[in-house]
């Protein structure tokens, strides 16, 4: 038996030129094409394709198709290896190999390695079976993906019109993929910022404008501090974000004001609500974090290219959905405004106002996608009458001569 990946090969080769040697002999000109089909141990099998020509005028006056069975042996001194035909053979002429490739082509009609397609007609076929939903989609989207790897490709497409909406739907669709998963995160209550919340957002830095710049420098930034999401800004400037907890039932409460609420027409007394301890705590360590960023900018500017100078932060903590008290999502809302208000380079948030502000900036981006305005300014409506301009004029007492 033969195992050895180079002696196969070799068999291989003297194969080839044995069968080339013993076609050659029936004395017409011919051209031989040969692949071996099956390789060893005890029988190797070959197919030819035979195209016998005129010796005149080099017309084919006919081509035959021959499968072969051959048994391989070493020869006692000397190197390659001597063959005897087997018993097994086969061939066929002319329209019969035309019925065996239809043949084939019926059997094998998913599209790979084994199906025969006319030269040039690839792409035709392609289609035909894309506009009838006849394609795995799964499929599809690894030819795609295969193709993205191809940097001549990926330029095509880029040029394309059909490639861009192409790519912005694909990115839409993956961000309102993030959406949904980072919701169902932040509205599980047994869910921690360490291990839950934080591996979604730091892949999701362009719910902040930035991008994400890497564990590494999220905890050499400054000595002794860890930063949760560090993100870089398109103009190169820093963006901290901290994370805490979804599941915050103090993220506001009330601060003394009427024990009982009265309701009136205008809806229920106002309550004088302040953020809890929580927000206060987040809030101050952003502070600390900072504070160490402008103290710390030469070195991080120097040693990571980042400008570190007057850094913004983010809060990120609580849902309202949490919140045990009976508070209405506009009085959360208006309760962190104030606070907010009264911040400079921090900004406090709950993982449902960041999720649905997210949500409604991809719904603006898919419709100016699918109706093609963009950023387009909306024409001046058009008066159609006299009298709509006569009114218009009369009121306005400088139409028609300016005041200086």
């Amino acid at each position: 038996m033969v195992s050895d990946r180079s002696s196969r090969e070799q068999i291989t080769q003297d194969l080839i030129h044995k069968v080339r040697e013993t076609y050659s002999q029936q004395g017409d000109p011919l051209l031989i094409s040969t692949i071996v089909v099956h390789r060893g141990p005890k029988a190797w099998k070959e197919v030819s394709l035979l195209t016998l020509l005129n010796e005149s005028t080099g017309a084919v006056r006919r081509r035959e198709l021959k499968a072969q069975t051959w048994k391989a042996i070493p020869p006692s001194q000397g190197g390659g290896y001597d063959f005897i035909k087997d018993a097994y053979h086969w061939h066929c002429e002319d329209d019969e190999i035309e019925a065996v490739r239809v043949f084939l082509n019926g059997e094998f009609k998913e599209p790979g390695k084994y199906r025969l397609v006319k030269r040039g007609a690839e792409f035709d076929q392609l289609l035909e079976q894309i506009e009838p939903d006849q394609v795995n989609w799964g499929d599809l989207a690894r030819l795609i993906q295969v193709a993205g790897n191809a940097p001549q490709m990926v330029a095509k497409l880029a040029a394309s019109a059909n490639g861009t909406l192409l790519a912005e739907a694909v990115e839409l669709q993956r961000r309102r993929d993030q959406l949904a998963e980072l919701r169902r995160i932040v509205e599980d209550p047994a869910s921690n910022e360490r291990d839950h919340i934080h591996p979604q957002i730091k892949k999701m830095g362009w719910v902040f404008g930035g991008r994400y710049v890497g564990d590494p420098c999220r905890r050499q930034l400054t000595t002794g501090d860890v930063l949760d999401v560090p993100l870089l800004r398109p103009d190169g400037s820093l963006h901290v974000v901290e994370l805490k907890g979804a599941n915050i039932p103090r993220l506001v409460h009330q601060h003394r004001g009427p024990r009982d609420p009265q309701v009136t027409r205008r809806g229920r007394e106002e309550l004088p609500l302040i953020v809890g301890p929580e927000v206060h705590e987040a809030v101050g360590q952003a502070m600390n974090y900072l504070c160490h960023l402008d103290e710390d900018r030469d070195h991080v500017l120097v040693r990571f290219k980042i400008e570190a100078r007057r850094c913004s932060a983010t809060v990120l903590i609580g849902n309202p959905k949490f919140v045990n008290e009976d508070f209405s999502d506009e009085e959360i809302a208006n309760t962190i405004r104030t606070y907010n208000s009264h911040l400079s380079r921090i900004e406090v948030l709950h993982y449902q106002d960041l999720i649905e502000n997210a949500e409604r900036d991809l719904a603006l981006g898919a419709a100016s996608a699918d109706d093609g305005t963009g950023d387009e300014e909306e024409p001046m409506p058009h008066l159609e009458h006299d009298d709509a301009r006569e009114q218009s004029s009369s009121s306005d007492p400088w139409s028609d001569e300016p005041p200086f």
